[in-house]
């Protein structure tokens, strides 16, 4: 006889209901939302019995409390949620969700049908030309402003609020909400967050977190065991190169001075400069050569292009040239 760890349909239905009560919960933490994110992490049928357990909990409305009134926690799955991937002989008294839906089963199906696409949340992209800045209210009341040339995604659901960004900036004020934890997909990293405030800048290379309120986890996409907690006034900066986050304490206010119509800056590369005049401006501004490692510090009030490039040219060994294509910056 072969014996296989792997749970069967049936348990993952166990779990799954287990861990839909738990994150409904009023005493829901931080370590229930990571110890989910494993769990869901095991396996697309892992996904698809939550995804079920979801709809029944949303079909069983006014009969959720009493069902949870009668359950033990210390016997449930979600009292083990480290074991979870592991086979049990004993089975947990979830499976009463399925005969307490049976009533609402039909209005279920109906609901699937026709409001699953409501329940589920749509994709919605925002997207901003270079020199555009736009501001978006999210219907959980988040907002986020988006500075230039800046493009994200957006879905919201029953049990996560997801955002991908591509090379872009914005500045995050989440709204707070226990329930349903706020994730962002950006380079080679994960930004999680309950409801926080912080800058994220995402350049060809790399990805900048700076936190302006409350606490962000950032994760490695590959690892989720490499994860870095941020709180108020630090940074992580990882290059996609070494895969290295580094923790600094800054100005985070600085993070967002953008939004004010100001960049600045503390030893930064020029190049790094370029790509954020890129956003302010119509123009792409581009550097060339030996210019593109020189180190820049000091503010720049954007508005009008030429005065910034002269400004630039008054601070470092560059000469700007204007093309077709945009605005180069040559070492002299």
């Amino acid at each position: 006889m072969t014996f296989s760890d792997e749970p069967s349909d049936a348990d993952r239905i166990d779990q799954a209901s287990a861990w839909v009560a738990r994150v409904h919960a009023d005493d829901v933490g931080e370590a229930d939302w990571l110890a989910l994110e494993v769990w869901l992490g095991a396996g697309s049928a892992h996904a698809e019995a939550y995804d079920e357990a979801e709809r029944l909990w949303a079909a069983l409305g006014d009969y959720r409390e009493p069902i949870l009134a009668g359950l033990d926690p210390a016997t449930s799955a979600y009292a083990r949620p480290l074991d979870l991937g592991r086979r049990r002989q004993v089975r947990t008294p979830w499976r009463r969700w399925s005969a307490a839906a049976a009533p609402v089963a039909a209005a279920l199906v109906v609901g699937v049908l026709l409001i699953g696409p409501i329940l589920d949340g749509r994709t919605i992209t925002y997207a901003t030309a270079p020199g555009e800045t736009r501001e978006v209210t999210l219907r959980d009341g988040t907002t986020i402003a988006l500075n230039g040339g800046s493009r994200l995604t957006v879905r919201q659901t029953r049990r996560a609020r997801m955002v991908e960004m591509g090379q872009a900036e914005a500045a995050f004020d989440v709204a707070h909400d226990p329930s349903r934890p706020f994730l962002i997909t950006v380079g080679e990293s994960r930004v999680r967050v309950i409801g926080t405030a912080f800058n994220i800048r995402r350049d060809a290379t790399s990805t900048r977190v700076s936190v302006s309120r409350g606490i962000v986890q950032v994760t490695d996409l590959q690892d989720a065991s490499h994860a870095v907690q941020l709180t108020v006034g630090e940074t992580v900066a990882r290059d996609d190169a070494t895969n290295r986050p580094i923790v600094s304490r800054d100005d985070t206010d600085a993070a967002q001075a953008w939004r004010q119509g100001r960049l600045i800056y503390r030893d930064r590369p020029l190049s790094e400069v370029a790509i954020d005049l890129s956003r302010a401006f119509a123009v792409p501004v581009t550097v060339s050569g030996e210019a593109a490692s020189l180190r820049f510090t000091g503010v720049l009030v954007l508005g009008d292009e030429d005065r910034v490039v002269a400004r630039l040219e008054g601070f470092l060994p560059v000469t700007a040239y204007r093309t077709a294509s945009g605005i180069e910056l040559k070492a002299r």
